[in-house]
């Protein structure tokens, strides 16, 4: 299973997305889910709107390079108009193993004409995915935490796509039911974003 750790991995809730959970994760050797706006001319790491003084995206990159660049970036996108800043730092850093997701439909498409990774959403709220066809990964949220989604997921591999499942504890409900269902059903090699990585990685890769 390859493993992303939502907003880095963090040990307290003051930690999400801060510098210190982003390096933890890298030093664990996952991948990362995280934020970005822009403010002042800059992209930062943030959820909420910035007040400037956050972690900047490159300041991350260049973190994320220096670690030896384990694991997926899964970039999520707060803020329309963010494709040539993020671009710049793709190209600059030479970063490979990465999507980009959560922009509105049509901030979505400028990413898809620079030929930038997205992935596609697919939850409840969401059944038809318009950006399929351009999607490498495709980002699987089921705010409900529902664990009947196998056929799904195999759907989506048969189609040459990454599925990326969002941990039902990321919107405050038991995620066991679902680690089983993953595990019974052989996928593992396939993304899970989570908010204990640590225990995902015992669970799935030990």
């Amino acid at each position: 299973m390859k493993i992303i750790a939502h907003r880095g991995f963090w040990k307290t809730q003051d930690e999400k997305n801060t510098r210190k959970a982003l390096e933890r994760a890298m030093e664990c050797g996952y991948g990362f889910e995280t934020d970005f706006r822009d403010y002042g001319g800059k992209v930062l790491v943030s959820h909420n709107p910035p007040v400037g003084n956050e972690l900047t995206a490159d300041e991350l990159f260049r973190m994320y390079v220096a670690s030896g660049r384990k694991g997926t970036l899964a970039l999520n996108i707060k803020a329309d108009g963010l494709q040539e800043m993020m671009l710049e730092l793709i190209e600059k850093y030479g970063i490979k193993d990465y999507f980009l997701f959560d922009m509105s439909v049509c901030d979505t498409i400028p990413y898809i004409e620079r030929k930038m990774k997205i992935a596609s959403r697919s939850s409840e709220f969401e059944p038809y995915l318009p950006f399929y066809k351009d999607s490498e990964d495709v980002w699987v949220d089921y705010f409900d935490g529902r664990t009947n989604i196998a056929d799904e997921l195999r759907k989506y591999i048969a189609n040459g796509k990454m599925p990326c499942i969002v941990s039902p504890e990321l919107h405050g409900l038991p995620y066991e039911a679902m680690w089983q269902m993953l595990k019974e059903n052989g996928f593992t090699n396939i993304m899970l974003c989570t908010d204990v990585p640590d225990k995902a990685e015992q669970y799935f890769n030990q």
